[in-house]
């Protein structure tokens, strides 16, 4: 039932966000009709993103001492990418799957790893949103005192989030009581080494300050121009709309969250949905070229590896 729920709640959202956008389809039009070296940039960008954040999972995976090559790891999470277009998280179960059958991580030792770099990435949102909201005002430009409290909250829930033990759950007993094992020791691992934390965030600031230019450069497709700090605050937005959608490719959802920011800082909501949207174009274009890729490449191993050995029984 909650599944028939989420699937049909994603189908409302993105059939909302496909009208609202027909219905301000000619505002686009000139965008993809004749289309610029920008269009070219905001490409090349998005693939940096990307890079950037498959990046982050390898200085996690290393961190706990699983021995993936960084190429290796970056094309796993293009394939994630493509896969994650489909409903359900296809491409994260995908992920978890070539983990564990290529290099025996516990399925509930990638969720700790997947869980610690998501709550270490809305950290750094929380970093960067903040810094965007005062340089927007110093540079004279509007103050979003609605951000601010967003980005503030967000940070003190991440650092206390980090620095708190899982709780020991001696009711559990057998298979569930290993799965919360391995998730709590792969936890630790991470909350023990700081300089994972501050790797990762280093990373992430740099894939934030690359996505703040990418929506400056769709901003300006659509003629609307504001300074960079502007866009260290809607770059944030997109990121955590990104962790936390439900829906495929978080469709619906990261428009709603850019949309919402550019009118917290005090754009207009078109402004907002069709810069958002063009974004979007270019993101499904490089999501599926690239995570064909990924896939060309991930697949042939992971059906090597699960051919040639006997499935691990660990969880």
């Amino acid at each position: 039932m909650k599944k028939l729920a989420r699937n049909a709640l994603s189908f409302v959202l993105v059939a909302l966000l496909f009208l609202l956008v027909w219905q301000r389809r000619h505002e686009l039009t000139p965008v993809f009709k004749d289309p610029s070296s920008d269009l070219l940039l905001l490409g090349a960008l998005i693939v940096v993103g990307h890079f950037l954040n498959s990046a982050e999972f390898w200085v996690v995976y290393r961190a706990t001492n699983v021995r993936i090559g960084f190429f290796e790891n970056w094309m796993v999470f293009t394939s994630g990418l493509l896969g994650n277009l489909l409903p359900g998280q296809m491409g994260t179960l995908y992920k978890f799957r070539y983990m564990k059958q290529v290099h025996h991580l516990p399925y509930a030792k990638s969720g700790s790893n997947y869980g610690a770099n998501l709550i270490i990435s809305l950290g750094s949102s929380a970093i960067v949103g903040t810094i965007g909201v005062f340089g927007n005002k110093i540079s004279g430009d509007s103050f979003s005192l609605v951000m601010l409290l967003c980005f503030l909250g967000l940070g003190v829930v991440c650092i206390a989030t980090l620095r708190l033990s899982l709780p020991t759950w001696k009711v559990l007993s057998g298979k569930p009581a290993k799965i919360f094992s391995t998730f709590s020791e792969g936890w630790d691992e991470i909350r023990r080494t700081p300089r994972t934390t501050l790797q990762v965030i280093s990373i992430d600031v740099v894939k934030y300050l690359a996505t703040a230019w990418r929506f400056q450069i769709a901003f300006g497709l659509l003629g609307y121009h504001q300074s960079f700090w502007y866009f260290l605050v809607i770059a944030p937005a997109a990121a955590i709309a990104g962790i936390i959608a439900f829906t495929p490719g978080g469709l619906g959802i990261r428009e709603l969250f850019i949309t919402g920011a550019a009118l917290a800082m005090g754009s207009s909501f078109d402004t907002g949905l069709l810069a958002a949207t063009t974004d979007r174009g270019v993101m499904l274009a490089s999501a599926v070229v690239l995570g064909s890729i990924g896939f060309l490449y991930s697949a042939p191993r992971l059906r090597r590896a699960t051919t040639t050995q006997p499935t691990p029984t660990d969880v």
